[in-house]
């Protein structure tokens, strides 16, 4: 045969054949000054031909099946690695006549762009499975098929776990589909002249929404707490106004009731959390300003002792604070300066005198910037700022040391989260009256989908870690 394919399964973790050296990995240019540029498509996307999903006496319906087919299109179109290509007929032609033993025409298909192909089937039993064909190489791998119910949110979950299953098998590093996303919807109460905010989880998409905290009152800011390895998130900070001023609870996803972090007076906002699950940062005016505090954490027991505060300038406010991976740093806004910036600073030793706590301006550049994110990988802050009248997402590298412009046009963007890849964010957009929606966008597509519509302002989305 002149193909090579790997059947994809949807159930369990394989060691698949590593297709062909990562082409979108790069070292970053080193600079020795700081200098601005425009984010522009740095890697050229894997393109793949999805074949239309075939039934053999399934039993499901046409309908359904497209629907699942669409949902495969748009996680292979938003990992940040791969594009599908618009399907013709003469692909078709060809691609059809891909089987184990026969590899069609690999010839024409290069030339059409084409390298790898996905074909799907449901056969009998409403089981699903699909074969991932490279045009070039002569190997074989095969996995198991995995049963469709029927109903649209658990089928599409399958696709989602199919969808990272080719994502490994071509890049041998976990993909996104499969994630979760938890946000705030706020709305206007009907049976009063007040505003209620609900902590909500859904499908990276935005689908499969489901509540996730049984309080009917104001609730913002969720975030993840990062699971133990070899699990998934089963927990989360959120702030909530339950006790009239703002204080930080942290819940189950199954339960969805909260439990205060600290019992300190005054505000407590803006909760988060290092990946080694052990410290809490957060915003406290506690002390008559609104400053850094960090709280030691255990995930089964609470808080352990007392927070204590770790920065404070005079005359400012602080606010955002975000980890890096490894938990040694901490980003935070401050406007100490003058406008609010980034700064970047070491977490400091328990007893460490507020003098001896130094912090690195990192966006010199931009101005009015707020709500730093820390990329999983290490290497870059996303933050929003002020850019020509307009609240725009930008990206610094701490590697070349840019400051880097990612979304763009009307509409404010703002709150932005990491996905697991450190490719694909997740931020809030909303403009004049518009309600704020959800969207995605990527580094290697800046071009942004939105995820979330219907009634309510949907904002402060947090992406969910993995294991």
């Amino acid at each position: 045969m002149n193909g090579k394919y790997f059947s994809i399964s949807f159930f369990a973790c394989f060691c698949f054949l590593q297709l062909s050296p990562n082409p979108l990995k790069g070292q970053p240019k080193e600079e020795s000054e700081q200098i601005v540029v425009r984010l522009a498509t740095e890697n050229q996307l894997i393109p793949l031909y999805l074949t239309k999903f075939s039934d053999n006496n399934s039993g499901l319906t046409q309908k359904h099946l497209q629907q699942l087919e669409n949902v495969l299109q748009f996680d292979l179109n938003h990992n940040g690695m791969t594009c599908t290509i618009a399907r013709s007929g003469e692909k078709d032609k060809i691609v059809n006549k891909f089987s184990s033993d026969d590899a069609g025409d690999p010839k024409t298909l290069r030339s059409l762009n084409v390298f790898y192909v996905i074909k799907a089937s449901a056969g009998s039993d409403k089981k699903l499975s699909a074969t991932l064909f490279a045009v070039n190489g002569d190997s074989i791998k095969q996995t198991s098929s995995a049963p469709l119910s029927g109903s649209l949110g658990e089928d599409r979950r399958k696709i989602h776990q199919l969808a990272d299953a080719i994502h490994k098998a071509l890049f041998d590093a976990n993909g996104i589909a499969s994630t979760h996303i938890l946000y705030s919807v706020r709305k206007k109460a009907p049976e009063a002249n007040r505003w209620n905010s609900e902590i909500w989880e859904a499908d990276y998409d935005g689908e499969n929404a489901r509540r996730v905290v049984n309080d009917a009152g104001y609730n913002i800011s969720p975030v993840y707490v990062p699971p133990k390895p070899g699990h998934h998130c089963s927990g989360f900070f959120y702030v909530g106004y339950q006790a009239a001023q703002p204080k930080i609870y942290v819940a189950s996803l199954k339960e969805g009731v909260g439990r205060r972090l600290t019992y300190l007076r005054g505000n407590q906002l803006m909760p988060a959390i290092a990946t080694k699950r052990n410290q809490v940062a957060f915003i406290s005016d506690v002390a008559g300003n609104p400053d850094l505090f960090l709280q030691a954490f255990n995930p089964e027991t609470g808080a352990i002792n007392k927070p204590h505060q770790i920065f404070a300038a005079r005359k400012s406010t602080q606010g955002s604070p975000a980890f890096s991976p490894d938990g040694t740093q901490l980003a935070f806004v401050s406007n100490k300066d003058g406008s609010p910036r980034i700064y970047v600073i070491d977490v400091p030793a328990p007893n460490t005198p507020l003098k001896d706590v130094h912090a690195e301006l990192v966006t010199k550049h931009s101005v009015e910037s707020s709500a730093p994110a820390w990329s999983p990988d290490g290497a870059k802050l996303a933050y929003c700022a002020m850019t020509n009248g307009v609240r725009q997402i930008w990206v610094y590298n701490f590697n070349t040391r840019e400051e880097r412009q990612l979304t763009q046009g009307p509409g404010n963007k703002e709150n932005p989260s990491w996905a697991p890849n450190s490719l694909n964010l997740v931020y809030n957009r909303s403009q004049g009256d518009e309600i704020s929606e959800l969207h995605l966008i990527n580094l290697n597509q800046p071009n942004a989908t939105k995820i979330t519509s219907g009634p309510g302002e949907k904002r402060f989305p947090n992406w969910e870690p993995l294991p």
